[in-house]
């Protein structure tokens, strides 16, 4: 993405994904596919001879259709490979999880399913730090303050977007941040405060609760009950300990050091956000960031901790996970924790003309269509950041390419495409962006709908859907991969889909 703080008011345009592929818009998956399909029929017509050739077309001609399928982007061969691990892992009883509190755990660790279980979260100073042991990474969470932002007048925004894309341009400049995630919650909540206001305000002031005045004012607050909604917002910096592991050693090495270096880190970060004006409204502690994981795999526990007095917020780390965890046979786009139905898609489109800042909004104030409830949902967006000299070649990379396949398309008689061009002006717009100081992430967005029931996670979708078209953005569900992508929504740990 790329911004002109000369002109306020400007536009601004994202970077379009690119339709080239490795060669002739083809990937890895199809080219891989391809190869195979070739493999075999020349073995079959050098080893045996033309009857053999023939005998092995059933094998080898749908690999060779299958090599150049594409839906949505993504290579039909990758997607078949999904649809294969998910029916093995279901053969060997994978995508059922159930927990089992009397089986021992190493203290420290966390009720998740598979390599998850081996997250371990330390808190130094009241403030989370969660260690993976086999990425080698930590992770710290903040909830940044941000009320207000799409009622700002556009030039407001733009100003502050454009501080935000500085922070994050520092960040491409720094060894040891491995990702970057910016985390975006619409919860339903309850309007106890207001309730609790009004009734102290009732007894302070000797107010007749039976009046005319107070039945309606009682009416509003129980009509405003169902439409009480929470908007969070929280980014998750992760840090590869490996290249850190000087600095580590320094603080002290092992655990004291790496919890030093998260204090630090926590410092720099706060001080970076502030000069952006970005408030860090807190770094979440244990039960917080527990927290998040309870309440995205058990919507219904939502209201139990949002009620809670400050020292008592979030849950305890042993309660993060889920008691149950299912991907129903048959739904390959669901599955189902605890109390809630969950279906997370990937953006694979963006806007693709101009667009403003802010363009979000009618994803984060999605409603159903029918009920006009709030949309529960997690927005994520993970960047990996990426050096200045890692960046230049990459698009010098993709030019070769381009230029093969106008080579390629030129033999062919065909003519150039709008995409193609689209392709060539998008390296160019992006080439022109880093020499001037903007930083380059690759990222990946998803997106998790939840809901109470399937009816209303069908319900949920729909609305959400509506959203993202107003929004011009695309989503594509990760069909039989929903288990992982769950756990990528609802843990801040700084994942990706790999």
């Amino acid at each position: 993405m790329s911004t002109h703080p000369s002109i306020a008011d400007r536009p601004i345009r994202l970077a379009r994904k690119s339709t080239q592929g490795i060669i002739a818009g083809l990937d890895m998956w199809n080219l891989t596919t391809l190869a195979v399909s070739a493999g075999i029929a020349i073995i079959s017509i050098n080893r045996w001879g033309f009857p053999a050739f023939f005998a092995s077309m059933p094998v080898w001609l749908p690999l060779a259709v299958a090599g150049l399928a594409q839906h949505h982007g993504v290579a039909f061969p990758r997607i078949a490979a999904q649809w294969l691990s998910l029916h093995v892992r279901r053969a060997l009883g994978g995508t059922t999880t159930r927990f089992r509190p009397e089986r021992p755990q190493i203290a420290g660790t966390v009720n998740l399913p598979g390599r998850l279980a081996s997250i371990q979260v330390w808190d130094t100073d009241g403030q989370a730090v969660a260690y993976n042991p086999f990425s080698k990474t930590i992770s710290i969470t903040a909830e940044l303050e941000v009320q207000g932002f799409l009622m700002l007048e556009m030039p407001e925004r733009n100003e502050l977007s454009r501080n935000w894309g500085q922070v994050l341009a520092g960040f491409t400049q720094r060894d040891g941040i491995a990702r970057v995630s910016l985390q975006e919650r619409t919860v339903p909540t309850t309007i106890l405060p207001a309730r609790q206001f009004y009734a102290d305000t009732v007894t302070r002031r000797g107010l007749n609760p039976d009046s005319p005045v107070a039945r309606n004012y009682d009416d509003v607050l129980d009509q405003s009950e169902s439409f009480a909604v929470s908007h969070k917002n929280y980014v998750t910096l992760t840090f590869d300990l490996l290249k850190l592991q000087g600095q580590i050693k320094n603080l002290g090495g092992g655990k004291t050091g790496i919890l030093a270096l998260a204090r630090i880190e926590t410092a720099n970060v706060t001080d970076a956000l502030r000069a952006a004006r970005f408030d860090v409204r807190k770094w979440l502690s244990v039960r917080e960031w527990a927290a998040l994981g309870r309440t995205a795999f058990d919507p219904e526990y939502l209201a139990a901790t949002q009620n809670r007095a400050q020292e008592d917020a979030g849950v305890d780390l042993a309660a993060i996970g889920p008691m149950a965890l299912d991907e129903p046979k048959g739904k390959n786009g669901i599955v189902r924790s605890d109390s809630g139905w969950h279906s997370t898609m990937w953006i694979h489109e963006w806007p693709r003309t101009e667009t403003h800042v802010g363009f979000i909004e009618p994803l984060v104030f999605a409603r159903h269509p029918n009920s006009g409830e709030a949309v529960t949902h997690i927005f994520s967006l993970v960047l990996t950041p990426v050096k200045t000299r890692s960046a230049l070649k990459r698009i010098d990379d993709e030019k070769r390419t381009w230029r093969t396949n106008q080579r390629v398309k030129a033999k062919r008689n065909q003519q150039d495409s709008a995409a193609d061009n689209a392709d060539w002006d998008a390296l160019v717009d992006q080439e022109q962006s880093i020499v001037a100081g903007e930083g380059e992430y690759r990222y990946g967005a998803y997106l998790t709908v939840s809901a109470t029931s399937e009816e209303k996670l069908n319900s949920s979708l729909a609305g959400m859907r509506n959203a993202l078209t107003r929004a011009g953005m695309e989503p594509q569900i990760l069909y039989c991969q929903q288990a992982e992508a769950l756990m990528v929504n609802a843990l801040p740990l700084g994942q990706g889909m790999k």
